[in-house]
């Protein structure tokens, strides 16, 4: 089992979270089960997700892909994306 933490700005994050539920299903598809997602305490706009997954692979195609990066523009997202894999 590894971990990836994603962390990333936002316009706002009640906004955001709404197309992030929505997008689900990409997420699931590339083996990601979901721990926590929710903003930084003392710092709404910056949001954090946390997932494990057994196919390190799948999830990094998935965070590279283009479609993915249009839907978190529609979204509001306003920063860059971290990533963090850890094995």
């Amino acid at each position: 089992m590894s971990v990836i933490i994603l962390s990333h700005r936002v316009e706002n994050f009640q906004s955001w979270k709404k197309i992030y539920d929505e997008d689900v299903q990409r997420r699931n598809e590339a083996g990601l089960k979901e721990v926590v997602c929710g903003p930084k305490i003392g710092d709404p706009d910056l949001v954090y997700m946390v997932f494990e997954t057994n196919d390190l692979d799948k999830a990094q195609k998935m965070i590279e892909n283009e479609e993915l990066k249009e839907v978190m523009q529609k979204a509001g997202v306003t920063g860059h994306l971290e990533v963090v894999m850890i094995k």
